[in-house]
Order: C-alpha cells, then structure tokens, then sequence
C-alpha cells in the first residue's frame, strides 16, 4: 500500500516537472519564430548603420552651465553627469546611442532584448533592482547607488511609486540627482499628443546635459533623413486602414494615440481608433466591429524579461476570434516589436516596418 502511494506521488510530481519544463520551454526557450530572427537582423543592421562614424561622445565643457526645460521643470547642468541610472528601456538606449555607458551605472526597466550594438555597449552596465520588479531599484538600492542623473520616462510612472517601495521624486532630488523624463509622455494620467518629434527633442536634449550635441544632432540628421525617406515612398498610396492590436489571447488593448497615431499616419495609415478613447482593456465584441484593412500586432520576445508573445499564437487567436474583420480575411496580419514602436532611436525602424507593411508595392 505504502508503495502504491509513493509511486502515485512520484507520478503526479513528474507530470508537474514535466508541465513546468514544457512551461518553461514554451515562454522562455523555445526558438525565435522565422519571423522575429528576420526583424532582429533588419534591426541590428539598421543599428549598425546609425551608429557608424558617429562624432565621439567627448563633452565640450565649454557649453556649461546649460539649462533644459523638461516637462513643465528647469534642469540646470554644470558639468556632464557622472553617474547615470537609466529607468526604461527605450531611455536607455537613447543613451547608448549617445555613447554614454560609461557614465551609466545601472539599468533598470530593461524587458527587451537590445540589439547587439546595443548589448555590447552595455554588457557591463548592471541591472538594478530585482526581476519581479522590471530591475527597477527600490528607494534603499537607489540611495547607495548614488546617482547624480535619473534617466526615466514620465514623471508618474510606477517607478517613482512609494507603495512599491521605490523612491519618490522629491527623494531621489533629495539624494542629489536630478531626473529627467525621456519618452512622448510627462503625465501618464494625460493623453500625450507628441509623435516622432519627441525622439528628436529627447536626444536634444540629452546632448546638451552631456555636452555632446555634435553627436546628438548627427544622430537626429540620420533619423530624420529615414523618416522622410519613408514619407515621400508612401506619398502617392493610397491610405490604408489599420488598427494596432497590442493584446494577447486573454485580453485587448490598443495602440492608439500619441506616437503610435504618428507612425500609422506617416507609415501611409487611417488609425480607424483615431480620436477615440482605448484606454484600458477592449471587449471582444468592440474591436469585432472594426473595419480594419491591416491589423499590426506588438509582440515581445520569447527571452525577454517578460514572457513573450508568440506571433503565431497572436495570430491564430486573431483568425479565430475576429473572422469578418477584412485584415483577417484578406490575411493581412503583421508582427511589430512593440519595443520598436516606443520613444527611442528604434522609432524609425518601427516606421518602416510599419510603411513596408501597409505599402509593400512602395518598397519594391
């Protein structure tokens, strides 16, 4: 009897272990579809690209002090910060483009895998905080982390959140760093207006407080020269209707305002969402009624920090549940990297991705 009982306990245990690995391979391990390897080499070489010959990050201490307005607030530098924390992601690679990683000491917000001109930069750039919360670090970490520079996007974000036990902005001023809020958004509890022109001013500015504007402004000149290389290829279509899609099989949101209304619109797109309120989860039976002719939809990488969505998964979720939509009749369905898509140098590569998708007969 007492054999019996083990051997059943010994069979419910490696069924669990084998449901877990299996888990575990599925969110984590599992290789990148086709699909995802192909964008990431486009992106790494468009990343190449970018930086290539770039003026060095040298900063001219002639240009201090410097003043930069930020969001409502007046940051005043007298000499280029030395020990930087860079809170989100697309933030933090805006200061990797600007060749500043050794003046960052600790990333937090990390949830995208970096391209590899990216990765090598930062590989020896600590990750801050603990992974459950995006390695942002809480109020004890980031007073001995000493920093006289916080990188962040928005000023309200979670990362600022007391009941987390992250430091608020008045403390981390408190400690002696200022903080500047990168992205298209100050206010997260406003709808933001600004599109592409957020990443320029970003990078401006960002050129300014380190004293590398040479190099700054060479990287907007490069972006910009892409951004209207992609409007003028779009010019001549005809719009198309589209709607970004940014859920999962259990639940809906969209991409609708802001940068993402910037980039369907000069990617060549009607946002069929445009005006309207999509703040928070979308029923079922709402985003059934579109009359889409693209739908784009973010994913995330299987080894990022969070799990990953599976664009095939995404994509026989959205056959399956919304069949009279005419994206989903006409198969017009299309995989974006969400990380591509946010405030940050990759923006452009999110315009093309998006343009090539909408436009593919302007891109021959």
């Amino acid at each position: 009897m007492k054999r019996k009982i083990l051997r059943s306990i010994g069979i419910v245990l490696a069924v669990f272990l084998l449901y877990g690995l299996y888990w575990a391979y599925d969110t984590y391990w599992k290789p990148d579809p086709p699909v995802v390897k192909q964008q990431d080499a486009v992106i790494n070489s468009s990343i190449i690209e970018l930086m290539a010959n770039l003026p060095p990050a040298t900063p001219d201490l002639s240009t201090y002090p410097v003043s930069i307005e930020n969001c409502g607030r007046t940051l005043t530098f007298t000499k280029p910060p030395e020990r930087v924390i860079g809170m989100w992601q697309p933030p933090n690679e805006m200061l990797l483009a600007l060749g500043l990683q050794d003046r960052i000491i600790g990333f937090g917000g990390m949830y995208d895998k970096l391209p590899t001109e990216f990765e090598n930069a930062a590989k020896d750039i600590p990750r801050l905080g603990s992974i459950l919360t995006l390695n942002i670090p809480n109020k004890e970490e980031m007073l001995k982390a000493q920093p006289d520079l916080v990188v962040t996007e928005g000023l309200d974000s979670f990362a600022f959140d007391p009941a987390q036990g992250f430091a608020t902005i008045p403390e981390v001023e408190a400690m002696g760093a200022q903080v500047y809020a990168g992205g298209s958004i100050c206010d997260f509890t406003v709808t933001s207006t600004r599109g592409i022109e957020s990443i320029y001013e970003n990078l401006d500015a960002l050129g300014k407080i380190f004293g590398i504007s040479p190099r700054s402004q060479e990287l907007i000149a490069r972006l910009k020269a892409r951004e209207q290389a992609v409007v003028d290829a779009v010019a001549n279509e005809a719009p198309v209707k589209v709607a970004f899609y940014n859920g999962d099989s259990s639940s809906i949101y969209v991409m609708n305002t802001a940068i993402w209304s910037d980039l369907m619109k000069k990617a060549g797109g009607i946002n069929v969402f445009e005006g309207q309120d999509t703040s928070g989860q979308m029923s079922l039976e709402v985003f059934a009624t579109i009359d889409a002719d693209v739908i784009l939809y973010g994913i995330f990488p299987d080894n990022s920090v969070m799990p990953g969505r599976d664009p095939l998964k995404i994509e026989a979720h959205l056959r399956n549940t919304f069949p009279n939509i005419p994206a989903v009749q006409n198969g017009r369905l299309y995989p974006v990297p969400t990380i591509i898509t946010e405030a940050s140098v990759r923006i452009i590569d999110g315009l093309e991705m998006i343009a090539r998708d909408l436009h593919p007969e302007a891109f021959k």
